[in-house]
């Protein structure tokens, strides 16, 4: 969900993420194993604030990170899709294929699809073929995120998802998120007013459905009420939510703003240049997730 963005079984732990207890000084195992959280040490609880959670979330988050590597095949995964389907819309648009061309179009790929699609608006063929597209994407989404989440939580790599009904939930909560945080803001981007409003509109929901596919995946809740959980969750906590907020913001600000710097006026790019970039987005992405599931974990345990 941030950064713009769009998100098997367990052997030995239970679905979801383990709840902690509620006694000082008692040591249960939490959703990630291997790691032994006590009560003082769980944010969201009496003396921890917002910088101490977000600290304590990213130091988990660097140890599951360092426990299990392959987990970055999952974002990777997902970074490919939706190259691929931002491909269909690029080729679905008549623009002639070329290497460096799509690549630099493909860094900046929300100008390109109001510029091609969506000023003049039309319906036409290539705008269906985009509709197609980012659909079958957030289905993909969906089936890669869900035993993504669920490898967070276990010992194994899970390449499935569960049910269908997750993927269903999570493929709707995508389409949601999709429409309010990226595809409104583009489409009224050429006014004024509406584009403020657009975009007061994206922040606002960004924030509130952080939390929200963790919760479909790890609570076993349909779409609906998972919007309302997620929701809650952010309420209990939402100055530290805003905080780590800003802060994956700046670092997706800082990442594209190095980047921009090689595509922006390129004539050719090198073919490494992408490629160093889909790896480096892949870890960042993974390491955001990782930081917000943990984050999200704190919030659960006292939202009882």
């Amino acid at each position: 969900m941030l950064g713009g963005i769009i998100r098997g079984s367990i052997a030995s732990w239970p679905p979801g993420l383990a709840r902690f207890p509620t006694s000082a000084g008692v040591i249960l195992p939490p959703a990630v194993p291997g790691i032994m959280v006590r009560r003082r040490y769980v944010y969201g609880t009496v003396g921890t604030e917002g910088g101490q959670a977000i600290a304590e979330a990213v130091r988990r988050a660097w140890r599951r990170l360092t426990q299990k590597q392959w987990l970055i095949l999952y974002p990777l995964a997902l970074l490919v899709v939706n190259t691929l389907a931002f491909a269909a819309v690029y080729a679905s648009s008549g623009t002639a294929l070329s290497w460096s061309e799509f690549l630099a179009a493909d860094f900046d790929r929300w100008t390109f699809i109001h510029d091609r699609l969506l000023v003049g608006f039309s319906f036409s063929a290539s705008l269906g073929a985009s509709l197609a597209a980012g659909l079958i994407s957030c289905v993909l989404a969906a089936m890669i995120r869900a035993p993504f989440m669920r490898a967070v939580a276990g010992p194994g790599y899970p390449l499935a998802p569960r049910t269908w009904a997750e993927v269903y939930n999570l493929f709707a909560l995508y389409v949601l998120s999709s429409a309010l945080v990226k595809v409104l803001p583009v489409a009224v981007a050429g006014h004024r007013y509406l584009a403020q409003l657009a975009s007061i509109v994206a922040l606002v929901a960004a924030v509130l459905l952080i939390f929200t596919d963790y919760v479909v995946i790890y609570e076993h809740l349909p779409v609906r009420q998972a919007l309302r959980r997620g929701v809650r969750l952010v309420g209990r906590r939402w100055t530290a939510v805003l905080l780590l907020f800003v802060i994956i913001q700046l670092v997706w600000f800082g990442f594209y703003a190095l980047y921009s710097l090689y595509y922006q006026g390129a004539e050719r790019i090198f073919v490494l240049l992408p490629i160093s970039k889909l790896l480096l987005e892949a870890v960042l992405l993974l390491f955001i997730d990782l930081v917000l599931i943990y984050f999200y974990e704190g919030l659960r345990s006292t939202a009882r």
